[in-house]
């Protein structure tokens, strides 16, 4: 029952601010997408106060399927919450995808539809039994794997973005872009050192900050003898979310005595919550269906004359649907330290995050070269 009240009012506070900004029954593109970026992270919020305060205390059957016979029922009863929450999301992004498929209106409006089945689906998923949480588990972390790598492509796309911010010719800016690079490396190097002061209890955890080191230097170096649109600022952004990768992998390594703090995960909510904002923004503002169709319409004006009104770009959102339908499964790892809440142990997020910090410089990299490799393309 509280489930359902608190899905209601999150959905009643986001109907409100839709009234605000709501036009003939629709809203527009970009208000539509922080209407769908405040539903996921409202319902993250949602799934995290179940997971630590309400769904430990749940005890009826379908709930506890699979919660009977594990060391800590609690954990498991908080783990199974987020999942039906996660999986709940999931499904009614893929709906509202596969409607968007037909009418690109469905995006945009038909919100008390929406509202009432996102509500429906969610609170549904609490009175079926999940059974092979496992096998969730498993298949949740390669769809968690696939939207880190549209994540990934997103920051690099938000520091060529920013970067742009600072080009031209005035004094101010350059002094505040020098600024701002030095602050960065100033952070990276003192992070690396931590990293090194800190995590030495395998191998593998030095080879990480030794390889991130590498790549950060030779990634910075690569940039600075190649004219490019990258510049320093682009370098210092990517290289200090490599290092923060680094700093997520060998935290989650099992060969470190204890557990993960909760200022550690702390940081960690907070870092993802920032780049999951800037991914969803970043794939709502774009046209998903290739080209954009402009809708001209000719009205009459009081002096008679005609004038042309070019409204918003009409676009498929398919594709931005499929990322938020990704990042409600990647919530879900995310809450439950990649399905290990309830006892047990896995080196995935280690090695998720290390292999995301590869393929994010590999991806810069080529960000660089591809210009000069590939002239006779626009990039």
């Amino acid at each position: 029952m509280g489930l359902c009240c608190a899905i209601f009012e999150t959905a009643s506070c986001a109907c409100t601010m839709g009234k605000c900004i709501v036009k003939d029954g629709q809203l527009s593109v970009k208000a539509a997408n922080a209407v769908y970026l405040l539903i996921l992270i409202v319902m993250t919020v949602v799934a995290f106060v179940l997971q630590e305060w309400g769904a430990p205390s749940f005890n009826f059957y379908l709930f506890n399927v699979g919660c009977e016979d594990v060391i800590d029922a609690a954990a498991c009863k908080g783990e199974n919450a987020v999942y039906r929450i996660s999986i709940g999301l999931a499904l009614w992004f893929l709906l509202v995808a596969l409607g968007n498929a037909c009418s690109s209106s469905i995006h945009t409006g038909m919100w008390g539809i929406k509202v009432v089945s996102l509500i429906a689906i969610v609170s549904g998923f609490f009175f079926i039994p999940i059974v092979g949480q496992d096998s969730y588990v498993q298949i949740a972390r390669v769809i968690s794997a696939l939207f880190l790598v549209s994540q990934i492509v997103s920051f690099i796309d938000a520091a060529y973005h920013w970067n742009r911010l600072f080009i031209g010719e005035s004094t101010t800016k350059l002094k505040l872009l020098l600024a701002i690079c030095g602050l960065f490396v100033v952070a990276i190097v003192i992070s690396l050192a931590l990293l090194y002061i800190n995590y030495h209890h395998c191998t593998r955890q030095e080879v990480f900050t030794t390889i991130t080191a590498v790549l950060v230097i030779s990634s910075t170096m690569l940039q600075l003898n190649t004219e490019t649109e990258s510049s320093l600022l682009t370098s210092c952004i990517v290289s200090a979310y490599a290092v923060y990768l680094c700093w997520s992998a060998v935290s989650s390594d099992e060969c470190n005595p204890g557990e993960q703090t909760k200022a550690q995960l702390t940081l960690a909510c907070v870092v993802t919550s920032i780049s999951l904002a800037w991914t969803c923004y970043s794939a709502g503002t774009k046209d998903w269906s290739g080209e954009e169709q402009l809708v001209v319409e000719e009205q009459l004006i009081e002096d008679g004359q005609l004038i042309e009104d070019e409204q918003e770009p009409k676009q498929s959102m398919v594709g931005f649907h499929m990322i938020m339908a990704t990042g409600s499964v990647y919530m879900s790892m995310l809450l439950t330290n990649w399905g290990t809440v309830s006892g047990h142990k896995s080196d995935a997020q280690m090695w998720v995050s290390i292999v995301s910090q590869w393929i994010s410089i590999i991806v810069y990299v080529w960000t660089i070269v591809a210009p000069r490799i590939c002239t006779s393309r626009e990039f």
